[in-house]
């Protein structure tokens, strides 16, 4: 708010202009009232009317002014605070997206937003402007008649009650309407994103009532607030109306007993109307105000989710990493009762090694991968990269050294060559096209319609799952980072495109150092040494030779994706 101030202040000056306008219009009313009947006052009531017409006029542009400048200043906060959101949402790290739901975040970003913009704008400048409004009407109003002013504040006090009895009921039930908001845009997302699934197996009807409950569950809380908000409008006509009878009564009383001119009479009562609004609008205004704290309050939740000061820590001291795990165990965050997932782990990646790691399902192969590329924060001394803590390594500059190809590949809806190149640096046609060779992808990309320039759809879903993650493989390659990382990648691919790629990462020059999460003992035959998982245990480890000889867990897995392999060429012959 600081930097708009000025613009603020001038916003403000404007609400002043307006408000002192709506104090002179009713004088001059006066005026006229109290002159019309008298001889020679024409020109005293002409002049009235032109002051009329010029205080109006004042009023009109003021209030323009007012409204551009300080509802420009909530939008333009909205933008600087829509922009601090996304710099924050992706400097946070993984475990927070795997704490929090995707349509929870959308919803903090999108309709909580809007209401803190709601909150600074309308709010910052109509709350102001009654207080303002009622600052300079009540002197006036108390120097008309003190005894009307008296019985208006009695009435007043019923409304002032109100709104204090009624503003703490709010807040909560803001609060609950943004978290079933935030639920409903999670349900639609999933939905979204796993549509086919929906329709393979005809859970529409499944899905269509799960909304309905969350949504059935919104109005619900919606009605709750919209009862308390119903309840104060009638409540704030009902004193007003009362008031302007009192006005008439007692104000008509003190006409005829001579107390005040008929025209102060007209003075106080257009005075009083020129505060209904304000004081009607402070029913909305309550909703408003614990709408939006409530809102920023969520907003406020990412903020405060707290950021490691990279600048602070070492880069690389080499290009080359060489990666130490001494005695890792692991416990995901909120799980200090449960069984670690990784057990006492050692091992050591050096440069120029190709690396396996494999183990049955939930064996711990994917969690080890996300700390070793730093998705994952273990405990200090446990993980080192050339020789330094992992906890006091610039991560970002680790990561220029890392390329990465994860299990469940994120494609974007962009063209095939775009997702290929995707980083900070613009590849060359060339660079792209080589990694889509050495991926096995090249004959598929020339096969598009457009080729390179072939838009893949959201998530890649115009490409099948072993195209998916060729395009992976060819972002990674491209990057042509020391370290090479690649979670299970040739899982969807046939043999033959899976030898042609092992082929090729055998001979890239770019990568030193390749790390393979595999299943399949085909795709470890060429790692230098191989970590087999069990339990989050490493329970053995050598060369793909070696490991068969011990016939211990890795040749029973072996032996168990050969019966597999023999029983499908059976089936297919």
């Amino acid at each position: 708010m600081k930097k708009h101030s000025a613009v603020l202040a001038v916003g403000f000056f404007f609400m002043l202009v307006q408000n002192f306008s709506y104090l002179e219009v009713p004088w001059y009313m006066r005026v006229i009232l109290d002159e019309i009947g008298g001889q020679n006052r024409a020109p005293v009531v002409l002049r009235s009317i032109f002051y009329i017409l010029l205080f109006t006029a004042i009023m009109a542009v003021s209030l323009f002014l007012m409204r551009k400048l300080i509802i420009g200043v909530s939008r333009k906060i909205e933008y600087e605070l829509r922009e601090r959101l996304n710099h924050k949402l992706l400097s946070l790290d993984y475990l927070f997206y795997q704490q929090n739901e995707t349509g929870d975040l959308m919803s903090r970003c999108t309709n909580d937003l809007n209401q803190v913009r709601t909150l600074l704008g309308p709010g910052v400048m109509y709350i102001p402007n009654s207080v303002s409004r009622l600052a300079l009407f009540l002197p006036v109003l108390l120097q008309l008649s003190g005894s009307l002013m008296l019985v208006m504040g009695l009435i007043m006090s019923v409304l002032v009650i109100a709104i204090v009895v009624l503003l703490p009921l709010l807040r909560p039930l803001f609060l609950q309407i943004q978290e079933a908001m935030g639920s409903m845009n999670n349900r639609v997302w999933q939905v979204i994103s796993g549509i086919s699934s929906i329709k393979q197996y005809t859970v529409e009807g499944i899905e269509i009532q799960r909304f309905r409950d969350l949504n059935q569950e919104y109005i619900k809380k919606q009605m709750a607030v919209v009862k308390l908000q119903q309840f104060l409008r009638p409540l704030f006509f009902f004193i007003f109306s009362v008031t302007e009878l009192v006005i008439l009564w007692v104000g008509g009383r003190q006409v005829i007993n001579g107390q005040m001119t008929l025209g102060e009479l007209l003075q106080f009562n257009v005075l009083i109307s020129y505060l209904t609004f304000p004081i009607l609008a402070l029913g909305w205004m309550m909703s408003l105000i614990q709408q939006g704290i409530s809102a920023l309050g969520r907003i406020n939740y990412i903020f405060d989710h707290p950021v490691e000061d990279q600048a602070a820590k070492q880069p690389l001291a080499s290009e080359e990493p060489v990666i130490s795990v001494k005695n890792l165990t692991y416990r995901y965050p909120g799980q200090s009762d449960s069984q670690p997932v990784l057990k006492n782990i050692d091992l050591t990646i050096k440069p120029g090694q190709t690396v396996g790691i494999t183990g049955p399902v939930g064996s711990g192969k994917t969690t080890l991968l996300n700390i070793l590329t730093g998705l994952l924060q273990p405990e200090c001394r446990q993980v080192f990269i050339n020789g330094t803590d992992v906890c006091d390594i610039d991560m970002e500059d680790f990561y220029n050294h890392v390329a990465v190809v994860s299990q469940e590949p994120f494609l974007f809806s962009r063209t095939a060559a775009e997702n290929i190149a995707l980083g900070p640096h613009e590849l060359s046609m060339e660079v792209i096209q080589q990694a889509a060779e050495n991926a096995g992808l090249k004959k598929d990309i020339e096969s598009f319609h457009d080729g390179y320039d072939q838009a893949i759809g959201e998530r890649g879903i115009t490409l099948s799952g072993g195209q998916k993650q060729r395009v992976a493989i060819a972002r990674a390659l491209s990057k042509c980072a020391p370290l090479l990382v690649m979670d299970d990648p040739l899982s969807s691919v046939d043999s033959k495109t899976e030898e042609h790629i092992l082929k090729n990462l055998k001979t890239h020059q770019c990568y030193k150092t390749l790390i393979l999460v595999s299943h399949r003992i085909s795709v470890l035959k060429i790692a230098d040494i191989i970590y087999v998982l069990d339990d989050g245990a490493v329970v053995q480890q050598g060369n793909h030779g070696g490991l068969m000889r011990q016939k211990g867990l890795y040749a029973k897995l072996a032996r168990t994706q050969q019966m597999e392999m023999e029983l499908e060429g059976n089936g297919r012959t």
